[in-house]
């Protein structure tokens, strides 16, 4: 009966690792970055050059009033002007994800 146990154990052990690297690999194949902190707030007057480089990688306009600004990682990737202007994305982030949380923030916070 041992034996047997021990088979099985390490039937489930090399079944577990399989499913690790599979799911590895598919992340990997798909571009896929785990984040770790989403942070959405209210620009402020610091973040001013982080706006302006933003701006410049979406060929967009830097917001002149209040923003909503979303950072992963404490890297500034999306803002939302709170006057109606258009958003400003990091183009090589998930920008539409993020432009629809600052969204959803902005109707929290009318």
């Amino acid at each position: 009966m041992f034996s047997g146990d021990l088979n099985l154990r390490a039937a489930r052990e090399h079944a577990r690792g399989l499913r690790a690297e599979a799911d590895r690999q598919r992340r990997a194949d798909t571009g896929y970055t785990p984040v770790t902190r989403v942070t959405l707030r209210y620009a402020s007057a610091a973040d001013a050059d982080r706006l302006r480089a933003l701006a410049r990688l979406d060929s967009g306009r830097v917001p002149s009033g209040q923003s909503l600004v979303a950072e992963i990682d404490g890297r500034l990737r999306a803002a939302l002007p709170l006057d109606g202007g258009a958003p400003i994305v990091d183009p090589s982030h998930c920008g539409a994800e993020l432009v629809e949380l600052l969204r959803l923030r902005a109707s929290q916070l009318a």
